[in-house]
């Protein structure tokens, strides 16, 4: 699902493109002034992988814990995976499961293969040095080896999830770094992308003055608060 600005595919690429030129801290200031102040997913999730960035519209799943060892999600998975389209990136809540990877290189090649350009997910991930052949960004709270199987399970897609504090909504949009995730809310995609952009040149031009010895007093008179 592309964010509600009627984005056509090569229009979408070029957004993503954008964002990733830029970093998180810019992009959740920008919405802290805007007032949504909860859109940065909590600390632990970073990257797990070499490609450590990644930019897209929200493409969600949730999963649940069980203690079924006889539980069977395939049906489920599979249906979710072949309802992946390009350009999105997958997120999934997982219920606060801790006892299993959530996903690893099948799911990585799956998702991939339908053009989703990465992962983000509230929990656990292995076959990492697989994932890493693929160049496929994946964002996890952590690694574990152990199977889903009989200890999660999905439940539904394309849904409205929360991860801590922030609601994540098909559509939204995801952007991830190094310094962790943010979700823009889909109807903000540009609008935050303009004034982050803005931000960035701003920037650029404050550095440059400090590093020239401008004292710092007279740096922020001239650009004003970032």
């Amino acid at each position: 699902m592309q964010p509600d600005t009627n984005l056509s595919s090569d229009a979408l690429k070029d957004v993503c493109r954008r964002y990733e030129r830029l970093y998180t801290g810019a992009i959740a200031d920008i919405l802290d002034r805007s007032g949504y102040r909860n859109q940065v997913l909590p600390f632990q999730i970073t990257p797990f992988t070499k490609a450590s960035s990644v930019a897209g519209p929200a493409f969600t799943g949730q999963g649940y814990p069980t203690s079924d060892h006889a539980s069977d999600d395939t049906s489920a998975r599979l249906s979710m995976l072949d309802s992946i389209t390009p350009g999105v990136v997958s997120v999934l809540a997982c219920g606060g499961s801790t006892e299993c990877a959530h996903w690893g290189e099948i799911m990585s090649t799956a998702a991939r293969q339908r053009g989703s350009t990465g992962a983000v997910i509230d929990g656990g991930v292995r076959d990492v040095a697989f994932i890493d052949a693929m160049g496929y960004p994946v964002f996890a709270r952590f690694k574990c080896a152990a199977s889903s199987i009989g200890r999660w399970e999905i439940g539904e897609f394309q849904i409205p999830i929360r991860i801590g504090e922030t609601v994540v909504r098909p559509g939204d949009f995801v952007f991830g770094d190094v310094d962790g995730v943010v979700i823009v809310p889909r109807e903000l995609t540009l609008d935050v992308l303009a004034k982050a952009e803005g931000v960035f040149e701003r920037e650029k031009g404050m550095r440059e003055d400090l590093r020239r010895g401008v004292p710092v007093k007279a740096a922020y008179e001239k650009y004003g608060s970032l």
